[in-house]
């Protein structure tokens, strides 16, 4: 179990610096986009296209950092605020399951469909750049996502052996 933070305790890092890395490339890209439109009346048109695959990341991505948290996604907590004991222990473990299965499909997805890309070697419209570069940012941060939602469950099922429900 220690090992395995420490090793998530890494990969937090690495999440972080690209997050920051990702949102100030977006930040700059659509900002000067912005000056070019009102000031020189010409738009950078492969911005746009850029700066929607960086969003995709950055939207995975969070949502990777969010589920490391208890209770960092959304998500309906009707039912499970009033459960307690291990009646709340087996729903978040039911939960986190079938997140994990949910994330191994969108990971599956995501290597298919960058494989697809691959092989049939596409390109974007603007960039001209492969699109498989864009689709590979899915499994990424699927296997985040999963490695975050372990974490998750180590984290919630620990603290219910020790009776911290």
């Amino acid at each position: 179990m220690k090992t395995y933070k420490k090793i998530m305790h890494g990969v937090v890092k690495v999440e972080n610096v690209i997050m920051a890395v990702t949102l100030v490339v977006s930040l700059v890209l659509t900002f000067a986009n912005v000056i070019g439109r009102k000031a020189l009346n010409h738009s950078l048109t492969w911005v746009d296209e850029l700066v929607v695959a960086l969003f995709v990341l950055i939207s995975l991505m969070g949502a990777a950092l969010a589920c490391r948290e208890d209770g960092g996604l959304v998500g309906l907590s009707l039912v499970s605020d009033r459960l307690k004991g291990s009646a709340r222990l087996v729903q978040k473990l039911v939960a986190n399951v079938f997140s994990i299965i949910y994330c191994g499909i969108l990971t599956w997805q995501g290597i298919g469909r960058t494989m697809a890309d691959f092989s049939q070697n596409t390109h974007t419209f603007v960039l001209h750049w492969p699109r498989w570069i864009f689709w590979f940012f899915v499994p990424v941060c699927g296997v985040c996502l999963i490695l975050h939602f372990i974490e998750n469950t180590f984290d919630f099922l620990s603290a219910g052996k020790e009776g911290k429900n």
